[in-house]
């Protein structure tokens, strides 16, 4: 297989019946006004946009990552989803917000056959939940598995055309 031939079966695959249940999926998750993430600045913002940068690292012990894992376990679910919950309560404590959106890149080589192609695969997956305050963290945590499954299943859709479709 090459690249191109990765290309012909999605162009096919838009044609299918599967194509638009992904769409229907996404449109529906997506509907309604979408939430725009206002986080709280620490310095002012520049009189010039810029898309400048930085990066934080850190460094779990073993304690803690262990921890982690557990929790994972213990749920059914991956140590991704309980990081993701963990990421977008953050996001909501931060902002005040209930409704949040996380863009999640994606392989985008579901079949074993494209592991060995090179070219570009990727996909982003518009994870949404909704971490209220009066929920414990672990029922928040099942709402994410089960966001974030779902988006798995329906990761062919690719980002760029539900973009398009929702008009934002």
């Amino acid at each position: 297989l090459q690249y191109k031939d990765y290309a012909v079966w999605q162009r096919a695959f838009q044609q299918k019946e599967g194509y638009r249940k992904q769409e229907a999926y996404w449109l529906k998750r997506l509907e309604g006004e979408l939430p725009v993430l206002e986080l709280p600045a620490d310095k002012p913002r520049p009189a010039v946009r810029s898309f400048a940068g930085g990066t934080v690292s850190c460094t779990l012990d073993a304690e803690t990552a262990s921890g982690l894992h557990r929790i994972a376990r213990d749920h059914g679910s991956t140590l991704y989803m309980v990081l993701l919950a963990a990421y977008n309560t953050l996001l909501a404590r931060l902002s005040g917000q209930e409704d949040i959106i996380v863009g999640s890149p994606i392989a985008g080589r579901p079949h074993k056959d494209l592991e060995p192609i090179l070219g570009m695969f990727v996909n982003t997956l518009a994870i949404r939940t909704e971490p209220k305050g009066d929920k414990r963290f672990t029922d928040y945590l099942a709402e994410v598995r089960q966001a974030a499954l779902e988006a798995y299943e329906h990761q062919d859709y690719p980002f760029e055309e539900l973009v398009e479709r929702l008009g934002v």
